[in-house]
């Protein structure tokens, strides 16, 4: 007669083994898909380059801020988000907005592309004056693309940030503007700096 004590102990860790196998595999397809949705990658501006400006005289009122896309992946303006914080020795600062929907319709921001202190950001077309550079919020052939060459460019409002010195009209005294440029569909940050006035 033949002794069959040995079979159950083989044949229940086979099983165990196998039900572990195709957990780790269920598992391991779960999160390498979930971590491929997430972690999109981010494109490669390879160089940028910044500016804020402060004008006098009839555009008095102008603050531009000009970002310049000089080498590196094109990027859609519509997976962009661009943060403005302003900070200074006035009780009304630090104050911040984000720049969203864009790019923007026609040459003006409006309220819809902005997200925060609204008071931050100069929503008309053209400067006091009548003259200076329009409010657009990228500068090329194609407003939806941001390419090299091609620069990203809106105004500061002197009503919620006055860089000039001293502030005119008792507008908050500013000395310090920095400007972060995202990229959302990776959530990397593809621009960064600090202006000082």
């Amino acid at each position: 007669m033949m002794d069959q004590r040995g079979v159950t102990p083989v044949v229940s860790t086979i099983l165990v083994v196998a039900i572990v196998v195709i957990l780790a595999a269920t598992i391991s397809v779960t999160v390498l898909d979930t971590t491929e949705e997430i972690n999109e990658p981010a494109p490669n501006v390879a160089e940028t380059s910044g500016e804020f400006t402060t004008a006098d005289g009839i555009a008095g009122d102008e603050q531009v801020v000009q970002v310049t896309h000089v080498a590196g992946d094109d990027v859609d303006v519509e997976d962009l988000e661009i943060v403005v914080q302003a900070a200074g020795p006035d009780s009304d600062l630090p104050t911040e907005a984000r720049l969203i929907n864009l790019p923007t319709d026609g040459s003006a921001i409006e309220s819809s592309n902005i997200q925060g202190d609204e008071d931050l950001i100069d929503q008309s077309s053209l400067p006091p004056g009548g003259s200076g550079p329009a409010n657009l919020v990228i500068t090329s052939e194609d407003s939806n693309v941001w390419a090299a060459g091609d620069t990203i460019q809106f105004r500061i409002a002197v009503s919620g940030a006055d860089f000039r010195d001293p502030p005119v009209d008792g507008n908050p005294e500013a000395d310090e503007l920095e400007i972060t440029i995202v990229h959302n569909p990776s959530d990397a940050i593809i621009f960064e700096d600090t202006f000082t006035a």
